[in-house]
């Protein structure tokens, strides 16, 4: 008999294609993954997996193994968030996720009103671009620019971001151009193709046209630095630009704005912890709510 844990190591390596994603999933190393997957293997005895230079592969047997462990996944998930749903106290862990640059620009300092209000909280703030799943527990909130797609959530609307166009006095000269457009042929900073699909990114390909950035990156930090050094223009959170000494290129309304939604699986929306840190966001963005969305966004 094989133990029933081991169909979450399982579903790991399927989901992330790799021994060692899924330990960094799970947190654990890759020595462990790949014990438990043999003993899983074992006790089944059948091969789950092939292990082809492209990654771990399904085998027939997996293929066969898959839904049966999705809907043991599911039904733990839904005992877990069932006992949750029974905490009266805001202590605890929660797992919020959300964008780099809100994380450790935004939230990061404003975090100690947080924990005097609640000292029992304990926060994991995990930032990038990729969208953990809320309905397997990889996170219990999502701070999200734009609404989630994602069916049998939660969400609500809790604001707006302006982003804008900025760069150095030095290199915009003594008179600024008056227009976005007026900008061209001035260096310019972007994000990499991986990122192309955002509002932001769409936008500044529209307005600068075949300009080639001298810089790309994932990063808005990233970004912001070579922005602040004058390396280049680039399309940035107002709230992070103003104040930091780079000047605004362009009229009042020449940007774009996104939308900021918290997400929550429906089952946990009531449990205490979680419910004073969706709060606590929801506060704090409507009071940095002109500054989010820029003044002249």
């Amino acid at each position: 008999m094989f133990d029933w844990s081991d169909l979450r190591v399982f579903l790991a390596i399927q989901r992330t294609g790799s021994l060692s994603a899924a330990a960094r999933t799970l947190r654990v190393n890759q020595t462990t993954v790949g014990r438990r997957l043999a003993e899983l293997e074992q006790a089944l005895g059948a091969r789950l997996f092939d292990r082809l230079p492209a990654g771990m592969v399904l085998t027939g047997a997996g293929e066969e193994l898959l839904p049966h462990a999705l809907g043991v996944e599911e039904r733990a998930l839904a005992v877990e968030r069932a006992v949750s749903a029974r905490d009266s106290a805001p202590s605890g862990v929660v797992r919020l996720t959300c964008v780099e640059s809100l994380g450790s620009r935004f939230l990061a300092p404003r975090l100690g009103e947080l924990h005097s209000r609640h000292p029992g909280l304990r926060l994991e703030v995990l930032t990038g671009s990729h969208v953990l799943d809320l309905t397997r527990r990889e996170s219990d909130l999502a701070l999200r620019l734009g609404k989630p797609v994602e069916p049998g959530l939660a969400s609500r609307k809790l604001g707006r971001m302006g982003f804008a166009l900025y760069g150095t006095r030095a290199l915009l000269g003594a008179r600024p151009p008056v227009h976005v457009e007026d900008a061209r042929g001035i260096p310019l900073l972007a994000f990499d193709e991986s990122l192309a699909h955002l509002p932001e990114s769409r936008w500044l390909a529209k307005v600068m046209g075949e300009a080639v950035p001298v810089l790309r990156s994932n990063s808005t930090s990233v970004l912001f630095e070579a922005a602040l050094a004058g390396l280049g223009l680039a399309v940035l959170p107002c709230w992070l630009a103003e104040g930091s000494g780079l000047m605004r290129v362009g009229a009042a309304g020449e940007g774009v704005e996104r939308e900021m939604w918290l997400a929550v699986h429906p089952d946990l929306r009531r449990v205490a912890r979680i419910r004073a840190v969706a709060d606590f966001l929801a506060g704090l963005i409507a009071r940095e709510g002109p500054r989010l969305a820029g003044a002249s966004a």
